[in-house]
């Protein structure tokens, strides 16, 4: 009797624990397993957030990848809020315009659009049928809207929507003449 109790305790424990497990899925693509894989895009509807940023420099005392960990923090603080899976770090985005310095890394155009729409394309195969692209890099800003209405071009089972900073948004919090320069400033 006692052996069957703890046996019959033993189960629910487990199934509680699964439960529970269930519940607190991981944000981050990378954190979960295959099975939970499938169970977050349930989760989500099919919503994923690609964290965009880029590798440059931000001044002299910032690190290279300030883009890349704020957007990829922006990105998991929305998924708190409403889930959604969040993809890695995404860094292959456009910075001609400071290639000259150190540790920037600067891809072509052609391989920055064929990487993006392999890695969407990827994404979609695997569930993620609304891919919101949140930008975290001012020089993305031509390149992502470019990006997303080139979806156009033949039907897909997925959408693109890109998201960028709130710079640019009207109703924005008023802007400061403090010579911030939304970079390294």
């Amino acid at each position: 009797m006692k052996r069957a109790a703890i046996c019959s305790l033993f189960v629910f424990l487990v199934a509680v624990s699964s439960i529970h497990a269930q519940s607190k899925l991981s944000a981050k693509w990378e954190e979960l397993t295959a099975a939970e894989f499938r169970d977050a895009i349930q989760l989500s509807k099919g919503t994923c957030l690609l964290p965009f940023g880029i590798l440059e420099k931000h001044g002299p005392h910032l690190p290279l990848g300030t883009d890349l960990l704020n957007v990829r923090h922006a990105s998991l603080q929305a998924a708190q809020q409403e889930y959604a899976v969040v993809f890695p770090q995404y860094y292959f985005g456009q910075i001609f315009e400071a290639k000259h310095e150190p540790g920037t890394v600067a891809y072509s155009i052609e391989l920055q659009l064929k990487l993006l729409q392999e890695t969407t394309s990827e994404m979609a195969r695997n569930g993620c049928k609304k891919i919101l692209i949140v930008n975290g890099h001012g020089g993305n800003e031509h390149l992502l809207p470019f990006f997303a209405q080139a979806q156009l071009d033949r039907p897909r089972d997925y959408v693109v929507y890109v998201l960028d900073g709130e710079r640019s948004r009207p109703g924005g919090p008023a802007k400061k003449s403090t010579g911030i320069d939304y970079h390294a400033g």
